[in-house]
């Protein structure tokens, strides 16, 4: 499972790994049925303790996007709208570019020098 966890970034750690499994299933990377490592496997790939990926998975099988199956672990559940989901990640997207481009405009920062860094983070 392809998820990077950003030790820096203000989005917490079981939000970073929800945020990425959303992605993935939005991608269809993961689909319907589709078995997620357990907390253990997981947390040990992303090098993260066992209670954030357990977090993750909890929000997760909250909002519907997963479900548990006792003693099987977690799958993707039925009935999962990809077109929704994505639209609720550039959401999110949109809140923290809306926070950015007020810090930057707040600190004198040039639109283009916002977009040189955008470009070099995008390529990282």
């Amino acid at each position: 499972m392809d998820i990077k966890i950003d030790q820096s970034s203000q989005m917490s750690l079981y939000e970073q790994i929800a945020f990425q499994i959303r992605l993935l299933i939005a991608d269809g990377k993961l689909k319907v049925g589709d078995n997620l490592p357990s907390v253990r496997n997981l947390s040990k790939m992303l090098a993260v303790s066992t209670i954030s990926v357990q977090r993750a998975y909890a929000e997760l099988q909250k909002d519907g996007i997963t479900k548990g199956v006792e003693g099987k672990g977690s799958f993707v559940a039925d009935g999962v709208n990809k077109s929704s989901l994505k639209d609720g990640l550039l959401s999110q997207v949109e809140e923290t570019a809306k926070q950015t481009i007020q810090v930057a405009k707040q600190n004198g920062i040039k639109l283009t020098e916002l977009q040189d860094l955008i470009h070099i983070l995008w390529e990282e």
